[in-house]
């Protein structure tokens, strides 16, 4: 939560708030004229604080002659499911892809059928520079994705905790 008193009139402030998160793109989803606003803001494909897809809600409480807005951010779900899904995919792809990568090895070593041989056996023989192929696009798309599956993480846990930046920037601009 981030909160900021302005020394506007809770009327006056109110309009601001609303003018200038409509010229940052943010779509009004609920509204109490003049205490209270909430706006949808940031994209799906949004990768930092101020791009992703949130939820920002606004309390506007006179105090004195001047207004204390708190501002609160919280990540659309949406954002979160596609997140969360995405690398669970992430996951089980790169644990197939390692799986098949130590498989396709020990077949080429040990030449005893496995799981996996089939991909490197024609007509019954091993095809061990197809075996070898194949064992090398799998070992790299297993490292691709764990980089991938990392920088994601990473990606939500510093949206996760700077998710009120843009509240943040936007009261700031308040007078």
């Amino acid at each position: 939560m981030f909160e900021r008193t302005v020394s506007l009139g809770n009327n006056e402030a109110y309009a601001d708030l609303k003018a200038l998160l409509i010229r940052k793109g943010c779509k009004v989803v609920a509204e109490e004229p003049p205490t209270f606003i909430s706006v949808k803001q940031g994209s799906l494909w949004g990768i930092s604080p101020g791009t992703a897809k949130k939820v920002v809600s606004c309390r506007l409480s006179p105090v004195d002659s001047r207004t204390r807005i708190s501002c609160s951010s919280s990540l659309a779900s949406d954002w979160k499911n596609l997140t969360i899904i995405g690398s669970a995919l992430a996951v089980l792809v790169m644990a197939i892809c390692w799986w098949i990568t130590v498989d396709l090895e020990a077949f080429m070593i040990m030449q005893e059928p496995s799981y996996w041989s089939w991909i490197a056996t024609v007509d019954g023989y091993i095809d061990s520079q197809a075996g070898q192929i194949f064992v090398g696009v799998t070992r790299m798309l297993a490292i691709f994705l764990a980089i991938i599956i990392a920088l994601e993480t990473m990606v939500a846990v510093y949206v996760h905790f700077r998710i009120n930046a843009f509240a943040e920037e936007n009261l700031k601009a308040l007078s």
